[in-house]
């Protein structure tokens, strides 16, 4: 039947709907975090006889070399060439003595040709471990399985393209230290959280899509239902939020207009959650074999919860500044509460053959 065909798809809408945003959220924060703390360098190469505490080179400074300040040495192709140990610059003189290189040093070289006097470069292997060197750390085992993945980040960090929200590690859904579109916004994060996001609005769409039709069937109608407007909508102001979230000439105007795309995605959306719950239990009983009641009923005080929850939050916040950590703690935590819309979804509807 079509009806039983109808709610399969929503079920599958359901949980993607549920599953992609979650994933955006959650996925773009630790992809920030892992950014931010990634401290893996490919170090210069030396070309020790061994990768060992004591190892040393030394290069003579010349006008060839620039008096040692262009010694043009390579960096290591993998990370995995890393070398083990700290590696200690110093400048030596004849008698192996160390001297801190300066540009009167070089001058007074350069007047004197190298009169009896000379310059060493010496780089050596301490007995310290390094700590940006991947052979020390336990992503060695996963860098020999996906040794593209770390270079693909080694060389993104080393590029000026990378923009990230902070400096340090975050967790905005307890302490609030940044904002969602400040973490989304920014390459590469947002390649994760805006692919995901413009799935998600696709099967918005398809959500309200199905959730018409199957109503449309089970009443012998065919029109279009307040809750379907209304959930449209919220999908429109919601692609149009991600469609300029990150842009390169943003301005004041551009921000403000982008929360109100957020403001009217949110009003929308939880007027078609409020009108479909409404238009379901007007038709509970014709639901009998189709729905699991307890969940249904689950979902009207979910509705009912989040909509007071809403306008205490809105009020509070138009006539009190609560500052910007728990604005942030309760941005973050609101959008990921509002998921639970569509598991509940996915969860009331009874499998069908």
């Amino acid at each position: 039947m079509d009806l039983f065909k109808s709610i399969r798809k929503l079920r599958v809408v359901a949980l993607l709907l549920f599953a992609l945003p979650a994933v955006a959220i959650f996925g773009s924060v630790i992809f920030h975090n892992y950014l931010v703390s990634f401290s893996f360098s490919k170090d210069i190469n030396f070309n020790f006889t061994q990768n060992k505490p004591g190892n040393s080179i030394e290069i003579l400074c010349t006008t060839e070399n620039e008096y040692c300040q262009n010694l043009k040495l390579e960096k290591i192709y993998n990370l995995n060439e890393c070398y083990e140990y700290e590696v200690l610059e110093t400048y030596l003189d004849n008698y192996g003595k160390e001297v801190k290189i300066s540009k009167s040093l070089i001058d007074s070289l350069k007047i004197d040709n190298f009169d009896g006097e000379k310059l060493f470069y010496k780089a050596e292997l301490t007995n310290k471990i390094s700590r940006t060197c991947i052979l020390n750390s336990k992503s060695e085992f996963f860098y020999n399985i996906f040794p593209f993945f770390f270079e693909k980040i080694y060389n993104l960090k080393s590029t000026q393209s990378i923009t990230l929200g902070t400096s340090a590690t975050v967790n905005p859904f307890i302490y609030g230290e940044t904002s969602i579109s400040n973490i989304a916004k920014r390459f590469p994060v947002n390649l994760i959280f805006k692919s995901l996001l413009y799935l998600g609005v696709a099967c918005m769409v398809f959500y309200w899509i199905y959730y018409n039709k199957i109503y449309n069937i089970l009443t012998n109608n065919n029109k279009y239902s307040f809750f379907f407007i209304f959930g449209i909508l919220s999908a429109i102001f919601l692609l149009l939020h991600v469609i300029f979230l990150g842009w390169k000439f943003e301005t004041d105007f551009l921000t403000r207009i982008r929360r109100l795309y957020v403001v009217f995605f949110i009003l929308f959306e939880l007027l078609a959650q409020s009108f479909l719950i409404r238009k379901l239990f007007l038709i509970k009983d014709s639901l009998k074999t189709l729905v699991i009641y307890k969940v249904i009923y689950l979902k009207l005080y979910f509705v009912l919860t989040i909509c007071s929850s809403t306008f205490i939050i809105l009020v509070t916040l138009i006539f009190y500044d609560l500052g910007s950590k728990i604005d942030y703690i309760l941005e973050w935590n609101y959008f990921v509460i509002l998921l639970i819309f569509y598991l509940l979804s996915f969860l009331m509807w009874k499998k069908t053959n």
